[in-house]
């Protein structure tokens, strides 16, 4: 696995820190995280690297104000301009790089927090360009105390600026987290469970500071706009969603929030949106007690989600290695039939000539008795049998034997006759 840090532009040529977590074999997608407030994306190592282990390719970026893009001398503080809708901007410019640099890989936006309020923002602008979008530790965000967050930053920005310190409504924000966690007497104790994940945050640089007044004032306002109709109409109704949140994380109001942001999904046309809200987990399920059962739900998810395109790959994959294996057993497969033909040409080549053989044996005994009657006829008109054949001695000897008994039967009638005719004259003498 590689893991380094590369800086890009945004629109405004503000520049902005992302860190990559590389596999060292074949990339099967892209998870683009999108990281919480007040803190920043090497926070999301352990989960990074995780996903890098199956196969993933994972990005993010340090937001606006937040960990290497501010700086630690400038954390908390935003350039000029709609920090909300500029941040969701940088994050597509970060998909546009990760795409062009992968391609044709699936792609999946992670966002937790602040990153998932984002992110809400970034499936209205770039929907149709990625795979789906988790949503961890959101909700729906567009109620009174949201309204009322941005009076006060707005009127705060008039009186002191845009960097200073929001620490008001951090505290009207924030410090109510706390309250159902009071009795535990820790700091941040409403983030998690884990007493020392919990700490290790409270003790980072780049955490537990203050946003300043130009953020809230932008972030409250992109809250209200993300949620007009003409925005969630720009939603690509086929894009996966899942929603997953702990059921005591008070920014979800316990879960109320978070099945809220479900319905307002699903009332929109959304055809394919999952929830789920783990029992007794509290905001960063992704640092909590359970966090092997989140990490496992988010990947069999992300697998579910990619699988599709993936089998429409691996068809045309298999279809290719099959038609290259089929290659030689197609060639083989010819050399045999070639083969075969040459065996039955030649099968019939002797089967012709045995059939000639056969023919002229049968002329040969057919002509021989010819031969024979022929000898036996010239012995027969007084000739001698010149026969070559051994029915035709046969034949000349029985007809020799045949011409050496005449002169004696001819004889024998000659004496016959003489004694006929003698007889024949004593009685006409008699008379």
């Amino acid at each position: 696995m590689k893991n380094f840090k590369e800086v890009l532009k945004g629109k405004d040529g503000y520049e902005f820190s992302v860190s990559f977590w590389l596999p060292d074999g074949k990339i099967k997608g892209i998870v683009q995280i999108l990281h919480g407030m007040v803190e920043y994306i090497d926070r999301y190592d352990d989960f990074a690297r995780y996903l890098c282990n199956l196969g993933f390719a994972v990005a993010g970026d340090d937001h606006r104000g937040h960990g290497f893009t501010a700086g630690e001398e400038n954390l908390g503080k935003v350039p000029d301009g709609h920090t909300y809708f500029d941040t969701v901007d940088d994050a597509i410019i970060l998909t546009d790089y990760l795409q062009s640099k992968y391609p044709d890989v699936p792609t999946i936006v992670f966002g937790h927090s602040y990153g998932s309020f984002l992110a809400q923002g970034y499936i209205q602008q770039n929907s149709d360009k990625i795979n789906g979008c988790v949503l961890c530790g959101s909700a729906r965000m567009d109620n009174s105390d949201v309204k009322m967050g941005r009076k006060v930053a707005n009127m705060q920005f008039k009186l002191y600026g845009k960097d200073k310190p929001a620490n008001l409504i951090r505290k009207l924000s924030f410090g109510g987290y706390d309250k159902p966690f009071k009795h535990e007497k820790r700091k941040n104790a409403w983030l998690n469970r884990d007493v020392d994940a919990c700490e290790k945050y409270n003790n980072d640089k780049f955490c537990n500071y203050t946003m300043s007044i130009g953020f809230y004032k932008y972030f409250f306002d992109g809250l209200i706009k993300i949620y007009e109709q003409e925005r969630l109409d720009k939603i690509n109704k086929d894009l996966p969603l899942f929603i997953i949140s702990g059921d005591k994380d008070p920014v979800g109001n316990m879960g109320k929030l978070v099945r809220e942001l479900y319905d307002l999904y699903v009332d929109n046309g959304i055809k394919n949106v999952k929830i789920k809200l783990y029992n007794n987990a509290r905001h960063e399920i992704l640092n909590e007690l359970n966090k092997a059962e989140v990490y496992q739900d988010v990947s069999d998810w992300i697998k579910e989600v990619i699988k599709p395109k993936q089998s429409e790959n691996t068809a045309v994959a298999e279809k290719s290695e099959k038609s290259d294996a089929e290659k030689p057993a197609k060639k083989a497969k010819k050399t045999e039939n070639q083969q075969e033909g040459a065996v039955k040409e030649s099968a019939k080549a002797k089967q012709k000539a045995t059939d000639k053989t056969v023919q002229e044996k049968t002329t040969d005994k057919e002509a021989k008795p010819s031969k024979a009657k022929a000898a036996a006829k010239t012995v027969k008109e007084g000739g001698e049998s010149k026969s070559t054949g051994a029915k035709s001695k046969s034949s000349a000897a029985k007809g020799a034997g045949t011409s050496s008994d005449k002169p004696q039967a001819k004889a024998k009638t000659a004496q016959k006759k003489s004694g006929t005719a003698a007889k024949k004259s004593d009685t006409e003498n008699a008379k």
